[in-house]
C-alpha cells in the first residue's frame, strides 16, 4: 500500500452542486490509492457527497467539505454539510423512495458509520 495517505487529515471544500460529486470521487480516490478497499471508500464517499448536495442546505448554493484520514490498515471519510431539518435514515431496499438507499451501502460496506449534527450542519 505504498500510495495510501498518512493519518494527517486531508480536507477539501466543494461547491454544493451535483457536478462536484465527481470531484469528490477523484479527491478520495487519489488519497485511497493503494488501499485494498479503495473502490468501496470512493463509492461511499460519493454516496455521502450526493446526500450532502441533495438533502442538505449545502445543495442550495452552499458548500460541503470532505475529510479523509487514511493509513495502511484503515481509512476514515467524513462529509461535513450545512445541515438539514431531517435526520439521515437508511431506507429498506424495497422502499419506493430512492432517498436513503445510499446509506444502506454505507451500512453494508463500512465498518462503522453515523452522523452528528442537525439543521445547522
Amino acid at each position: 500500500m505504498s500510495n495510501v495517505a498518512t493519518t494527517i487529515p486531508q480536507v477539501r471544500i466543494f461547491g454544493g452542486s451535483p457536478e462536484e460529486v465527481r470531484s469528490v470521487r477523484d479527491f478520495v480516490g487519489r488519497l485511497a490509492d493503494g488501499c485494498p478497499v479503495a473502490d468501496d471508500i470512493v463509492l461511499l464517499a460519493s454516496e455521502l457527497a450526493t446526500n450532502a448536495v441533495v438533502h442538505t442546505a449545502s445543495g442550495r448554493d452552499g458548500t460541503f467539505s470532505v475529510v479523509v484520514r487514511a493509513d495502511d490498515t484503515w481509512a476514515r471519510v467524513e462529509v461535513h454539510d450545512l445541515g438539514s431539518d431531517i435526520a439521515p435514515a437508511v431506507r429498506l431496499a424495497a422502499s419506493p423512495e430512492e432517498s436513503g438507499a445510499g446509506l444502506g451501502l454505507v451500512e453494508m460496506l463500512a465498518d462503522r458509520g453515523g452522523f452528528y449534527g442537525g439543521a445547522s450542519g
